[in-house]
């Protein structure tokens, strides 16, 4: 019985070492949440929202600074080829790399899907977090539908129906 305690008191104060130092922050295991978009954050949306909204699926599930740095350049192309206003991109580009970084307590940061600091630095996703993404994908590619007057896809963005192109749907979703 002696030993039975000593055990448990070893366990909890290795468990309690190990949350507080986050020595043990890759064995925890966090449920990623829905994505969800709010369009353009802190920006207007206007006329490019749909190339938000594939920003804010890059940045919901996070990852390494180079995929971080791929989706903000994505982002700056995507409103530059919709706008064709290179000084508008570039102020969103410039907006996003500033203040989307994974350590910021915000709803728009790299990896905002996971909670705060569950993911507060750039790394490759785990298998289990792969795992966690390929589920909440093929969920919200369930809720993406064709509008067939336009071939656009219909999206939800900030609780409002939005549409985004086909060719931006099947970047998310391959199959639609």
């Amino acid at each position: 019985m002696k030993t039975e305690g000593r055990a448990t008191r070893l366990l909890a104060a290795s468990l309690t070492l190990c949350l507080s130092l986050a020595a043990c922050q890759h064995v925890m295991t966090s449920g990623l949440a829905d994505f969800k978009s709010d369009g353009c954050s802190m920006f207007p949306d206007g006329s490019y929202y749909s190339c938000c909204y594939l920003h804010d699926v890059a940045y919901w599930p996070g990852g390494t600074a180079e995929a971080r740095e791929l989706a903000d350049k994505s982002l700056r192309d995507c409103v530059s080829g919709i706008t064709h206003n290179e000084a508008l991109a570039q102020a969103m580009y410039n907006g996003v790399r500033v203040g989307g970084g994974p350590g910021l307590r915000t709803h728009y940061r790299w990896g905002y899907g996971w909670p705060f600091p569950y993911r507060k630095e750039y790394s490759p996703l785990t298998p289990e977090e792969q795992r966690q993404v390929a589920e909440k994908t093929r969920t919200l590619c369930t809720t993406i539908r064709l509008n067939p007057s336009t071939g656009g896809f219909v999206v939800l963005i900030a609780d409002a129906d939005r549409e985004i192109s086909a060719t931006q749907a099947r970047q998310i979703c391959p199959g639609l």
